[in-house]
């Protein structure tokens, strides 16, 4: 019996297998449930009985063949297999967008809402009085008995004259405390170390001349010392590299740079989210370096797929250069979200000079089949060579909910 049962399942099993053989079955398999596409895309299905849909259609050869071309908004796309199996394709057309590519090195000097607690130390008094009122390491000060406090001066300026109780109102991430500090003696002092900003090198993602905002980084930027999003505005400052140290596996690298503009903001930072710092920037600086001629359009994400791509970033001085990287893996994502897709650089240039991806990289675009698809955002520490991306179209439109993602893999992972 168990021998009848074995040859039976062997048979099934080879019965199925011939069947996937079959045209017609290659064809229902091979359909897709559901497409993504632009309004400047266009959409070609095998079909062998003619489509029913809700859209322009135009036939093309082969004369099984239909290119599909939409306004933005949904339809189907219906179809018949072998004659009487019904199909449907759902089609979510999205209006087409184009952005000026960057790669350019740009100097960030974000500044916090407030002074930022990074640590305590004795005062005085031989106690800090921050740490006796539970103000805590990654805090943010933003005012003292109501008059705002921007920056460590202020916060100084502000104690100076104080004798007695006073009030620090305090963030700790999105929530506000009001704090009395009761056992202040003469001139008080909190007894912390604290930033009151970020400054660093980076590179720029895009220029969207339609609302003449700029995305640079990929990923948020954070204290150093605490690992806290920074939240406040900035300035963004052509930069360029004087060098490279190459990464290793345990070790990442990093570029080295500096300020070349510091006596002219080339863009205002209004935004630092989880998908980079964004603001408003010149047209004229991102126009007029960009390495492509023109805007190009942005990806949507089911558009992204595995195969060569080309990375833009600085590796010497101003100048940007293209590097071929591979697209090892593209997740799916059911909302916005960071590691969109797994990339290996591939260049024998870049892996001279730099080992793979290095720190100061984040936010080089990365285009494929002639669309902005991605920035890179992270580096594997076990591997340079490999890293994290981010879709384009998540930093064009971070809060937006209706695509499809989940990032998976683990490994360490170092933001670029």
């Amino acid at each position: 019996m168990a021998g009848w049962l074995r040859a039976l399942k062997v048979a099934v099993l080879v019965a199925a297998t011939a069947l996937l053989w079959i045209p017609p079955v290659r064809h229902l398999v091979e359909l897709p449930t559901s497409v993504e596409m632009s309004t400047d895309d266009e959409m070609a299905l095998q079909s062998s009985h003619p489509f029913s849909m809700h859209a322009w259609v135009r036939p093309v050869d082969p004369l099984e063949a239909v290119t599909v071309t939409s306004d933005a908004g949904d339809f189907d796309v219906t179809d018949r297999i072998l004659g009487f199996i019904p199909w449907r394709t759902r089609v979510h057309v999205q209006p087409a967008e184009r952005v000026v590519v960057g790669g350019q090195a740009v100097g960030i000097r974000l500044l916090s809402e407030g002074p930022m607690v990074i640590g305590y130390r004795r005062a005085a008094q031989g106690v800090s009085l921050a740490e006796m009122h539970h103000i805590e390491v990654g805090d943010v000060i933003l005012s003292v008995d109501g008059v705002p406090v921007h920056t460590a001066k202020d916060l100084q300026a502000a104690l100076r004259d104080k004798r007695g109780p006073f009030r620090l109102l305090v963030a700790r991430g999105d929530k506000l405390r009001e704090i009395e500090i009761r056992d202040a003696r003469g001139v008080p002092e909190l007894g912390v170390y604290v930033r009151d900003k970020a400054v660093g090198v980076g590179t720029l993602t895009f220029y969207d001349p339609a609302t003449g905002r700029f995305a640079a980084l990929g990923h948020l930027v954070t204290d150093a010392d605490t690992g806290q999003p920074i939240q406040g505005r900035g300035s963004v400052y052509q930069a360029a590299i004087t060098g490279v140290q190459a990464g290793r596996a345990g070790q990442p690298g990093e570029k080295k740079g500096v300020f070349t503009g510091l006596n002219r903001a080339v863009g205002e930072i209004d935004e630092n989210t989880p998908y980079g710092v964004f603001g408003r920037m010149d047209p004229s600086f991102a126009m007029r370096t960009s390495p492509l001629a023109g805007p190009i359009p942005v990806a949507l994400p089911g558009q992204v797929h595995p195969g060569p791509a080309v990375l833009y970033t600085v590796l010497h001085g101003e100048k940007i250069e293209a590097f071929q990287v591979v697209i090892e893996h593209t997740a799916r994502q059911m909302s916005p979200s960071t590691k969109s897709m797994i990339i290996r650089v591939v260049d024998p240039k870049l892996l001279q000079a730099a080992g793979g991806i290095v720190q100061g990289m984040s936010g080089s675009p990365i285009v494929q089949d002639g669309r902005l698809v991605g920035a890179v955002t992270h580096v594997f520490v076990s591997d340079p060579v490999r890293g994290y991306g981010v879709y384009a179209y998540w930093m064009l439109h971070p809060n937006r909910h209706e695509l499809t993602f989940a990032p998976t893999g683990a490994d360490r992972l170092q933001a670029a």
